[in-house]
């Protein structure tokens, strides 16, 4: 509900040294920090819009479990704690600047995480995405426990 209800100038009122995204993998899988990017996307009705890549940095990376549903057994994770990179900071910046001048009206954030390592031949993959905008806040969910499926094709690449 509160990425939901989430404006333009909110996104103006932010430090960038306190975003913060959050990614669970499942035992044998790993993220690709490197390549990972928080998505931002500010729209006009009838005017411009932008949409910034923010690069990610590692900040820890912690063993623990995550809940894939209601009837199933928790699952061991590696959790990873990324912050914007110097270049993903100055990226938002630049967002936050149209985001004053521009006068957009919607806003949206999106996750891009691929993988490093994964098992040989993997079937599935349940993982977690979650984003905090400030410090003092709770988590606000992105992804809860969505399964990707693989074929072949995928899993070889």
């Amino acid at each position: 509900m509160r990425l939901s209800s989430l404006k333009p100038r909110t996104l103006a009122q932010l430090d960038p040294a306190d975003v913060r995204v959050r990614v669970s993998l499942p035992d044998g899988f790993e993220l690709n920090v490197p390549k990972s990017r928080l998505t931002v996307s500010l729209a006009a009705t009838n005017g411009p819009s932008r949409k910034s890549q923010l690069g990610l940095s590692l900040l820890q990376t912690v063993r623990d479990t995550r809940s894939p549903g209601w009837f199933s057994a928790d699952v061991p994770v590696s959790t990873y704690v990324l912050a914007l990179s110097p270049e993903g900071v100055r990226e938002m910046r630049a967002m936050q600047q149209f985001a004053l001048a521009g006068n957009p009206n919607k806003f949206e954030l999106g996750i891009n995480v691929p993988l490093a390592k994964s098992p040989e031949n993997p079937r599935d993959l349940t993982f977690w995405a979650d984003v905090k905008l400030r410090r003092d806040e709770s988590w606000m969910r992105l992804i809860d426990g969505a399964t990707l499926k693989f074929d072949r094709t995928s899993a070889s690449r």
